[in-house]
């Protein structure tokens, strides 16, 4: 080696150096922040990190209990190669490990009900609690006991309705870390709410992507130039100090449209919003992972998933009061609500897609921020926190 190399920097890890330049942003304020530089967005050793300091010590949004309100129901989900069941045993809702303790198949696979949980390998048994409670044939295996076996259960709390799972046995309480978020949704009384209908998209570039451009409008004028512009301007939107735990967006009708004309067509309104309620959305960031959007009609609940660098899984639940989801025309509001839903989401990820590309060239650097993309600097800064520890 030459005698002029640093051995400690010639040594380094890669991640070593992605995490100095992350770190380099430290204590910028909005008006001289930048995004965090490309390789954050792309190289697998920091997403390793990230799983590491992050994911595997923060909170993830699996679902809504009105997924499963009778005992028995029960949905699957995989996270970071974790592979889960959701489901209402007889005590209290449950998040398992739905690998058989045997030789490793799964016993659960999509959603539905059921009694018990069989594998389909060999036909071991188990209950909703995870106890196993059959095992064919297992009589001269020596010391063998059914009573020993049983599922292992991930760490789970229900936020006004949502199901949240952590798998760091000495994490924060997320209840009580988002308990002002609590209120502020108090009036949309989440945990009555049922589930209107699911949207599930894979996303092919990176998971703060999908957050940064779900939570800043100054996108609008670009993206949806003719379909969120022309109602919620970019100019509008104001993002709130973050919270502890989340921050928000506020997105707000252009004043010449009269609220009834703006809801004209739509799901009934919430009861007992106020004409300002009725006249806004809210954008709504529950570090890391959870997105909420908050409407007069409907609450949109996303928890991403993420699976590399450049991919992200996203699954939305639409949450509905119970007598919008029962009335005669809602599937086809519904039809129309997805339709223009659709059209959003695609007018998003194809500039998502062009990012995630346009990030692995060398030449690409860390860019400056506008006041409108507050929530950008707010969660480089939220990685950085975390990755530092």
């Amino acid at each position: 080696m030459p005698l002029d190399v640093d051995p400690y920097t010639a040594a380094a890890d890669p991640v070593e150096r992605i995490v100095k330049a992350v770190l380099a942003g430290s204590g910028q304020t909005l008006q001289d922040a930048e995004t965090l530089p490309r390789e954050a967005y792309t190289s697998q050793a920091f997403f390793d990190l990230e799983v590491e300091r992050i994911f595997r010590k923060d909170w993830f949004c699996l679902g809504h209990i009105a997924q499963i309100p009778n005992v028995g129901d029960y949905f699957t989900v995989d996270v970071l190669n974790e592979l889960l069941v959701v489901v209402r045993a007889a005590d209290r809702v449950r998040v398992l490990s739905r690998i058989c303790l045997h030789r490793w198949a799964p016993v659960a696979e999509g959603k539905g009900n059921t009694r018990l949980f069989s594998c389909p390998f060999h036909r071991w048994a188990y209950g909703l609690d995870g106890q196993l409670v059959a095992a064919p044939m297992m009589e001269s295996a020596k010391g063998f006991d059914l009573k020993s076996c049983r599922l292992p259960e991930v760490r789970s709390e229900i936020v006004d309705g949502n199901i949240f799972i952590t798998f760091d046995p000495n994490a924060y309480s997320i209840k009580a870390r988002l308990s002002d978020l609590s209120e502020l949704l108090a009036p949309y009384k989440m945990e009555e709410l049922v589930v209107g209908w699911q949207i599930d998209y894979v996303c092919n570039f990176n998971w703060k992507i999908a957050v940064e451009t779900f939570m800043e409008c100054y996108h609008h004028i670009g993206a949806h130039l003719t379909t969120a512009e022309p109602m919620y301007p970019a100019r509008l939107t104001h993002v709130d100090d973050s919270r502890k735990g989340w921050t928000v967006c506020w997105e707000h009708l252009r004043p010449e449209i009269a609220t009834e004309d703006a809801l004209a067509g739509a799901m009934p309104s919430f009861p007992h919003l106020t004409d300002e309620d009725l006249r806004k959305d809210a954008l709504i960031l529950a570090y890391p992972l959870t997105l909420i959007a908050v409407t007069p009609a409907r609450v949109g609940v996303v928890g991403l998933i993420p699976v590399s660098p450049t991919k992200t899984v996203w699954r939305r639940n639409m949450l509905v009061p119970r007598a919008t989801a029962e009335a005669p025309d809602f599937q086809d509001k519904v039809a129309a609500s997805q339709a223009f839903m659709d059209r959003i989401a695609a007018e998003d990820f194809a500039v998502n897609d062009m990012q995630q590309i346009g990030a692995l060239s060398d030449m690409a650097k860390p860019g400056r921020l506008s006041e409108l993309e507050k929530v950008v600097w707010q969660l480089a800064d939220y990685v950085r926190d975390r990755i530092r520890t």
